[in-house]
């Protein structure tokens, strides 16, 4: 009896863990883009950007981005295309646009797929196909030795991918992951992770093939992304080609007037 109760509550934990695994399939895009924590489209310039503008670009699948514009103020100043966190709005970001473009450079930031104001559905090949239109709709009046990819968190993987595959200026990484991945697990370590998870963005398999310098910006401070990950993913850069500034006490994400800002403008002064 005892025997058959034990088989009976063996075959229990079974079916729960499959049913468990099963949700976290089905549920795992839900976890991995934020949507719910972005906020409705805002203009810019109730947020200090008096020389940004709205706009709207359509990809080819009708998709519709929202997203902030900044006219480069110089013919020789760089332009970013920049790629977002996982976590609240452009406009949370205003700061940011700000002190990146105060020297006269300019910048396009486009909310991603299903974020602040953005039609459609995000996955990593529609990030990775929205990127590649992006850079395009740049690429047309601008040359690559005036574009600089900016990652942030989520968004180092997307810029990174697209590196591989477009020439630039340069790539900065704000609080970069090795993949999301390897991110994935250790924190779900009691799953089979490589076999549930869809969307990997393998920022380590991609770096090796970026020509263009890099730079890794990563706060000591950050308590999602840990510092191995960052130092593990600039080893597997071209050598030569990967800079990493760590922040002491800073946060995920750090903030440009904390130590970033002069580091970017030299690092992007050494690609003249």
């Amino acid at each position: 009896m005892t025997g058959r109760i034990i088989g009976l509550a063996g075959i229990g934990l079974v079916v729960l863990y499959l049913g468990i695994m099963l949700f976290m399939a089905l549920m795992q895009r839900h976890f991995l883009y934020i949507t719910v924590t972005s906020p409705a489209f805002e203009e810019p310039d109730a947020h200090g950007l008096p020389q940004a503008k709205a706009v709207q670009i359509v990809m080819t699948d009708g998709a519709a981005l929202r997203g902030w514009w900044i006219a480069p103020q110089r013919d020789d100043s760089p332009i970013y295309l920049y790629f977002h966190g996982n976590a609240d709005g452009l406009s949370k970001r205003a700061t940011r646009f700000g002190y990146l473009t105060r020297d006269g450079a300019g910048l396009l930031a486009m909310s991603y797929r299903g974020y602040g104001g953005s039609s459609g559905t995000p996955t990593e090949a529609a990030l990775h196909q929205d990127a590649s239109a992006l850079y395009a709709f740049l690429a047309k009046d601008y040359p690559p030795s005036r574009l600089v990819l900016f990652g942030e968190s989520l968004g180092t993987g997307v810029a990174l991918e697209l590196a591989r595959r477009v020439p630039l200026r340069s790539v900065i990484l704000d609080s970069p992951y090795y993949s999301v991945l390897k991110r994935a697990q250790a924190t779900y370590p009691w799953l089979p992770v490589s076999s549930l998870l869809t969307d990997t963005f393998r920022s380590d398999q991609w770096i090796g093939a970026v020509e263009s310098p890099i730079l890794i910006l990563h706060g000591t401070a950050d308590d999602l992304i840990p510092l191995s990950d960052s130092a593990d993913l600039a080893a597997l850069g071209r050598p030569g080609r990967v800079t990493r500034k760590l922040y002491e006490g800073q946060p995920h994400v750090v903030p440009l007037d904390k130590g970033p800002m002069p580091d970017i403008q030299a690092f992007l002064a050494a690609q003249k």
